[in-house]
């Protein structure tokens, strides 16, 4: 391990070197215009202009060197500062001994040449000095982006906010070069912002961090109000949650509704506007993770909530199909002995009672199926699900016309082929039995229909024919169309009810995407162009 001390020689000793070289320029040009201040014999204001102000510019020059060397926070890039100084001293001065040498080459030569080339050193290195700073920020700037940019592109490999949370604080360590920075997340049961990760100084700093209740700090101002907060000088701000506190610079960024991020320095005026500006832009990053990480545990947490309500159907289904039709098989073999014994006509109601109990337990298991979640999907054709199907149907007096060519869908075969059966029950059961179903593709739209001539469903009923336990059939369980909407949701579609063109009811199941995602986030190809083509059962 690296001893603390030595890493933090090595981070200030280049900073004074630079601004000790800074300040040796300037002091040698201070000794250059001093001495031709006390020997100028012209008059005094040539004497402040020609050795005078020359003489104030060499002195900020050495306290721009002792600026550097002495920063409370080392200046970055300060190898690339002197360059720039040294470089703008060189550059005027040759400027000037180009002129100079004219001048003597002319014949003219000024008699204080030598004190007016350091005049021109001096205002070169003052001007070199400024037009590094503006150079190592914005070199700074794009360094720190460009490392924002690589680091959080690995930001998706959180899972949890408490994930993002910590490579959040390491970023703001490793990247942006701030050692004391935490996360405060809002928990809504607390109504609080709660401390959830801090960077490793942080951790050896404090002993225990603060949960900011409502009013309390200027956390909480930051989050209520949604604006960042910068402060050069705690001390001297009013609503500090801790007067005493050691930290004497702080920035707070809100984490849109998650929190917020703060980041703090013992010393005073310790951020310039690059640092704001970057921990700005990883503040705004790591809200849109949060969004998308809030987002995916609460889909985790739905698809456990599914698959519970999964499991509890199963046992629903268990019990349905082994708990009652066991004792209603019983019945029914009562039933046929009390016949052997006797007539009557109770015994016929009877056994209406067992067949609509028969029906009900089948209608059951196919909605108990019906709602469990679509795992797999996989290119299904639709003509021969359809067929299959009708296969499935007793249906030896109605007619089917059925597209005789290649349609592929995205879907569950299973569901699907449950879906049809329903509906062509649903068609045979209210058209009688001289009734034709129709399948085919919606023009310009992406999906299928399934379109009967029966009696149709009445404009005030459209809306309620998928509700539980609706039939218009006395020998209706009323959960056909029911089992219907549930694969339609599990699959991400919709389904409606409208006439159809020869007045019976028509069920129009749009697919929304083609070739594309739909919104239970599947694909489904196109079943446009269907011809309804007649297919005899």
């Amino acid at each position: 391990m690296t001893d603390p001390a030595v890493d933090a020689r090595e981070e200030t000793l280049s900073p004074l070197l630079a601004g000790g070289a800074i300040a040796t320029i300037g002091t040698v040009l201070s000794l250059v215009h001093a001495f031709h201040a006390v020997a100028h014999e012209k008059p005094v204001l040539a004497t402040v202009i020609g050795a005078g102000l020359p003489l104030a510019l060499s002195l900020a020059l050495v306290y721009a060197g002792y600026w550097t060397a002495r920063r409370p926070k080392p200046l970055p890039y300060v190898g690339r500062l002197t360059v720039w100084t040294v470089l703008g001293g060189i550059v005027f001065g040759l400027l000037l001994a180009t002129i100079t040498v004219h001048q003597y080459l002319a014949g003219s030569v000024p008699e204080d040449a030598v004190f007016q080339l350091a005049t021109a050193v001096t205002g070169g290195s003052l001007g070199g000095f400024v037009v590094g700073l503006y150079d190592l920020r914005i070199q700074r700037r794009t360094d720190r982006i460009v490392a924002l940019q690589r680091a959080t592109a690995d930001f998706g490999e959180a899972q949890t906010k408490t994930g993002v949370c910590r490579r959040i604080v390491q970023l703001v360590s490793s990247e942006l070069d701030m050692s004391l920075a935490g996360v405060w997340l809002y928990r809504e049961d607390r109504n609080a912002l709660v401390p959830v990760e801090m960077t490793d100084r942080s951790e050896k700093l404090f002993d225990e961090y603060p949960t900011y209740e409502p009013g309390e700090g200027l956390s909480w101002q930051a989050f209520a109000d949604g604006e960042p907060q910068i402060h050069d000088d705690l001390r001297s701000q009013r609503g500090v949650y801790n007067p005493e506190t050691i930290i004497r610079s702080e920035i707070i960024l809100p984490l849109g509704s998650h929190g917020v991020l703060t980041i703090g320095s013992r010393e005073r005026n310790a951020f310039d506007d690059v640092d704001v500006s970057t921990a700005k832009l990883l503040a705004s990053a790591s809200s849109a993770v949060l969004d998308r990480t809030q987002r995916e545990e609460q889909l985790r947490a739905k698809r456990r909530e599914l698959e519970t309500r999964n499991e509890h159907l199963n046992e629903f289904a268990a019990v349905v199909s082994h708990d009652l039709r066991n004792p209603l098989t019983v019945a029914q073999g009562h039933l046929e002995l009390h016949r052997e014994e006797c007539e009557s006509s109770s015994l016929d109601e009877i056994e209406l009672a067992h067949q609509r109990m028969a029906n009900l337990i089948d209608d059951l298991l196919e909605l108990a199926r019906a709602g469990q979640t679509i795992k797999q999907t996989r290119q299904v054709d639709l003509t021969a699900v359809a067929s299959m199907a009708w296969e499935m149907v007793d249906s030896t007096a109605v007619r089917l016309e059925i597209p005789d060519e290649d349609v592929a869908l995205e879907a569950d075969e299973d569901r699907l082929r449950q879906l049809f059966e329903n509906l062509f029950r649903n068609a045979i059961d209210h058209g009688g039995s001289t009734t034709t179903v129709r399948v085919g593709g919606l023009d310009g739209r992406r999906g299928f229909y399934v379109a009967d001539d029966g009696r149709g469903v009445p404009p005030e009923d459209q809306e309620r024919i998928f509700e539980h336990g609706y039939t218009t059939d006395e020998d209706g369980t009323g959960l056909g169309l029911v089992t219907v909407r549930r694969i339609v949701d599990a699959h991400g579609w919709s389904v409606s009810v409208a006439e159809s063109d020869c007045g019976g009811a028509r069920f129009e199941i749009e697919t929304d995407s083609v070739g594309g995602e739909n919104r239970s986030g599947q694909r489904s190809a196109s079943v446009d162009g269907w011809n309804g083509a007649p297919h005899q059962p």
